[in-house]
């Protein structure tokens, strides 16, 4: 992949890494959702967060933690040119609002930009950053020697940024990714939370020993609707099974 088919930004801001962590997938979704953008997120990995967009584009993030700031790495790959840099903009300034972001860095460049030049700079910063990807054509007055030179300077700068990408990714720890997980299954809405306290006091009626743990999951890391309907339906298996005789043990657990 060359470098005129990835596009990055660096998010610099002085929340913690932790922090970050526990509500980024959602940030993400809510940027692609409100661009009407297609997308697909893959398993949380070690090093990173994938997103499939429009089923040809991905979109990466990874989080890392320098001293007391964190930097948000986003990088989207694919073939739609036309749309990617818009569509890593508007996510970008989103995360610009979530998490209180200061400095960016744009498409590899080294020179800081304030966010607030940022948000304010709208399409004209997209003309900057394809300036820094735009493929020089050939023409009769440059040389064999000049295009190698030029192409060789491009590749180089394209291995420093993956490079910083890959430090970067390689920081994140398995418990981080656990906290992704918890955070994207935790009910937002008081309608979810409500369903949830619903099935599990729905459980603790049928099996009260299955209604315990799913509580106190419920107290201590939010409201899980999966994992409720995953404990009503083995509180429903193992009652039909006692009412039927086939498991005449289980009438005096329940």
């Amino acid at each position: 992949m060359t470098r005129s088919d990835v596009t990055a930004i660096s998010l610099v801001t002085d929340k913690a890494r932790d922090e970050i962590c526990q509500s980024v997938v959602p940030s993400i979704a809510r940027a692609l959702s409100t661009r009407q953008v297609s997308y697909k997120r893959m398993p949380v990995t070690r090093d990173h967060i994938d997103w499939i967009l429009n089923d040809t584009d991905s979109l990466t993030v990874a989080i890392d933690e320098v001293g007391y700031t964190s930097v948000i790495a986003v990088v989207a790959r694919g073939p739609d040119t036309q749309n990617r840099a818009a569509r890593l903009a508007h996510v970008a300034a989103d995360l610009c609002g979530d998490f209180g972001v200061h400095t960016v860095f744009w498409n590899g460049s080294r020179q800081p930009l304030p966010v607030a030049d940022f948000l304010a700079a709208g399409d004209s910063i997209l003309d900057h950053g394809a300036a820094h990807v735009r493929i020089i054509p050939r023409t009769a007055k440059a040389s064999a020697m000049s295009r190698a030179l030029q192409h060789h300077q491009m590749a180089e700068a394209e291995n420093r940024m993956m490079s910083a990408v890959r430090k970067q990714m390689n920081g994140v720890t398995l418990q981080e990714i656990e906290q992704l997980e918890l955070e994207e299954r935790r009910a937002k809405s008081a309608p979810m939370r409500l369903a949830a306290w619903a099935i599990s006091f729905t459980t603790a009626l049928i099996a009260a020993p299955l209604a315990i743990p799913l509580i106190a999951h419920n107290l201590v890391r939010g409201e899980d609707v999966r994992s409720g309907a995953m404990a009503l339906g083995v509180a429903g298996l193992y009652a039909v099974l006692a009412q039927s005789g086939m498991a005449p043990g289980l009438a005096g657990m329940l």
